[in-house]
């Protein structure tokens, strides 16, 4: 994975660690993804009815949630040895620990909020009137965040993006992807459009794909070139 270095790059620290978690964040967040599915969102009796017949379904969410945090953990391990000014490396891993921890309160009412509500309504303990009505309200918050948490994610990806395309010495059209695809995520959670976040999230993963594994393999630029803390 050479091309996404130029071949004068200094090589004095290497990102195995990031790379690593970058990749095995990705398996978490695509696995789990595919198994959450399409829920029936218009219709709380059937969310619930869906959401019951997946016996992994809390398991997914926090699998989800922790490939979110494993991105910024890896992002907040590599970026501080790269030769980028302070307040670029500091803004970058601060918009990934916010889009983690938004990330994290939404998903975690998916698994949590919607699996509890569905063991009511099918176990017969509570007023199944009163679960379908609570059901409606917490699909209407969930509804409220996920634009949020794409959003933020999608800012977060574009922002790290656009950090590497600081660094002379990577390739610039893989760095733009990344911007490309990180924006097209915020725009299309902005407009509220699944079809617009949902490719720019697959090229998001074949990006960090490809990052990461380059990671695993090779380096990047190091710390023994200064950094300009002015912002450069």
């Amino acid at each position: 994975m050479s091309f996404l270095l130029r071949p004068a790059a200094a090589t004095s620290s290497t990102g195995r660690l990031p790379g690593a978690l970058l990749l095995l964040g990705v398996a978490l967040y695509v696995l789990p993804t595919a198994l959450h599915g399409n829920p029936p969102i218009d219709d709380a009796e059937a969310t619930l009815r869906y959401v019951a017949d997946r016996g992994l379904w809390t398991l997914a969410h926090f699998a989800n949630i922790a490939a979110v945090v494993l991105w910024a953990v890896a992002v907040a391990t590599l970026v501080p040895s790269l030769p980028v000014s302070r307040a670029l490396a500091g803004a970058t891993v601060m918009v990934f620990g916010i889009a983690a921890a938004t990330f994290a309160v939404y998903f975690s009412l998916h698994a949590l909020g919607l699996s509890t509500a569905a063991d009511q309504y099918l176990n017969g303990d509570t007023d199944p009137v009163a679960v379908l009505e609570r059901a409606e309200t917490l699909l209407l918050v969930l509804g409220s965040t996920a634009f949020v948490a794409q959003g933020l994610l999608g800012s977060a990806i574009a922002v790290f993006a656009v950090l590497l395309a600081r660094i002379p010495e990577v390739n610039k059209p893989f760095a733009f992807t990344g911007v490309l695809a990180g924006t097209g995520w915020l725009v299309g959670a902005l407009t509220i459009d699944f079809a617009v976040i949902v490719p720019c999230t697959i090229v998001v993963w074949l990006w960090l794909l490809i990052l990461g594994g380059f990671l695993l393999r090779s380096r990047l630029p190091g710390s023994s070139r200064q950094p300009d803390s002015a912002g450069s």
